[in-house]
């Protein structure tokens, strides 16, 4: 019989097979995928795949990376502006001090010298006035953000006492508790807090729906209270705001594993008897491997595993039921200086964050996450809405925008709304599935919502799933790198864990 994928034969039982009568076909014998000394093949080169490739080459492995575009980063990517030629991002990101693991891979490629760490964290309100959020050097979590909340004078004397009665809650809930909020919205939880409407549009939409791509009542409570939890409540560095001082793509300069194979597209994934053979391109080029991990978005993955393969896995069972959200990433360039602070959360939009990205401040790059009414806006009509807004914000009313490059990341993220992880596969093959096949992106359970943690986390967790099944690194510790401590101020006011 021939295999439908391959065109192989898949006669494999250790028993006499009988084919046309009279005919003895000696049966298959068939390797242990675990004994092949092909590469491991890593197919994608965003977060997730340069995670998982800089563990596995580590750790001694023979590792192939193969990215359909001509650099690294997907969605955490670069790209040069025609008009310009200069090299932009496709949109700001940000990565906070309990994003312990992907400080720990820009570790591992030498860029941390790249990322500018800030202790106050800037708001701006609609009129251009400003407010900050700081901590007290030497003052552990959550005492350290104390004294600025007591100063945040953008929420009422009021406003303020009920925002600490809800990070205190949240406190007392632990990372156990907040497990029980995985089908309850954050919008539910807020209510049953007595958090009014003003509080979470100048309070928690700006943390939020950064964090989370998501509408603040919309997104499961489980990851909003991750959100503060990590960030603000455990220890005294979760809040610190780190941005890159160069475009994203500089950040890959220091290759994760010797052979990158770039503006390669994978066609199919080709497996037999439940494991994986051969990576072919659209070339038609094939690659032989011992495993492979898909570190693609999901919808991509889908696309590479025939359907016969798909429904014998169970972890593609529920993608299609992951909802994508859009980012907004606006490039402006103004006729002369506006922004002055590094960066701004903005308390009404349309735009959401702002980000100087040159000394001057006549650079700016705005954002807008949960994008969704956006999508089909004309860029044009985008760039006045955000031209006035700015001249407004900064009280230029002569301030003219030179030029603009508007992008829109339409998949950038799932929606992390209620009950979403029981569409959220594993790193590891479920028994039943494609043995040496290991998923490895944000969309995977990683315990994190769709972040550039939850991406190189997830490659961690796909390479060390592969580690811990090869007899050559069986042995080996789990990449993760450890969680920020609880420090004993937090654990005593929680009273948990």
């Amino acid at each position: 019989m021939l295999d439908p994928v391959t065109g192989i034969s898949n006669i494999h039982s250790a028993d006499t097979v009988l084919g046309a009568p009279g005919l003895f076909v000696k049966p298959f014998k068939t390797e242990r995928w675990q004994d092949r000394r092909d590469p491991i093949v890593v197919v994608g080169g965003g977060l997730a795949g340069i995670a998982a490739a800089a563990v596995l080459e580590s750790s001694g492995l023979p590792v192939m990376l193969i990215e359909a575009r001509q650099d690294l980063g997907g969605r955490a990517g670069s790209f040069q502006d025609a008009q310009s030629s200069e090299i932009l991002d496709n949109c700001q990101h940000v990565l906070l001090g309990c994003c312990t693991n992907l400080i720990d891979l820009y570790r591992r490629l030498g860029a941390s010298e790249h990322i500018r760490w800030y202790r106050r964290v800037h708001y701006l309100d609609p009129r251009g006035r400003h407010y900050s959020l700081w901590a007290v050097p030497g003052l552990p979590a959550p005492l350290h953000l104390g004294p600025s909340m007591g100063l945040f004078n953008l929420l009422s004397p009021a406003q303020r006492l009920s925002v600490a009665h809800a990070m205190r809650a949240m406190m007392r809930i632990g990372r156990s508790g907040r497990a029980a909020l995985a089908n309850v919205s954050f919008g539910e939880w807020l209510a049953r807090h007595h958090q009014s409407p003003d509080v979470i549009q100048k309070f928690y939409d700006p943390v939020v729906i950064s964090a989370l791509n998501e509408d603040t009542q919309r997104t499961a409570a489980i990851y909003a209270v991750e959100v503060f939890q990590e960030a603000m409540l455990r220890n005294r560095r979760g809040y610190m705001l780190g941005l890159p001082d160069c475009p994203l793509q500089t950040l890959y300069s220091k290759r994760p594993c010797r052979d990158i194979r770039l503006g390669k597209r994978v066609a199919e994934i080709m497996c037999r008897d439940r494991t994986v053979t051969t990576v072919r391109l659209v070339s038609g080029e094939t690659i032989a491997a011992t495993a492979v991990v898909l570190a693609t978005n999901h919808h991509a993955a889908s696309k590479m595993i025939a359907p016969e393969w798909l429904r014998t896995d169970s972890r593609f069972a529920g993608l299609e039921k992951l909802e994508s959200v859009p980012i907004l990433g606006a490039h402006l360039w103004f006729d002369r200086p506006l922004m002055k602070i590094p960066h701004a959360a903005l308390i009404e939009g349309p735009l959401q964050w702002l980000f100087r990205k040159d000394s001057s401040g006549t650079a700016v790059h705005g954002v807008i996450s949960a994008a969704r009414q956006w999508v089909s806006t004309p860029h044009d009509r985008c760039a006045a809405l955000f031209e006035h807004q700015l001249r407004t914000l900064f009280q230029q009313p002569e301030a003219r925008l030179v030029r603009y490059r508007i992008v829109i990341e339409k998949r950038a993220t799932f929606s992390p709304v209620p009950g979403v992880d029981r569409y959220r596969p594993t790193q590891e093959p479920p028994a039943g599935g494609i043995e040496n096949l290991f998923l490895a992106g944000d969309y995977t359970r990683t315990g994190w919502p769709a972040t550039m943690e939850g991406a190189v986390r997830s490659g961690y967790l796909a390479a060390g799933a592969v580690l811990k099944v090869l007899p050559q690194t069986a042995g080996l510790p789990t990449p993760l790198a450890d969680d920020l401590p609880f420090e004993l101020s937090a654990r005593l006011i929680s009273g948990r864990d």
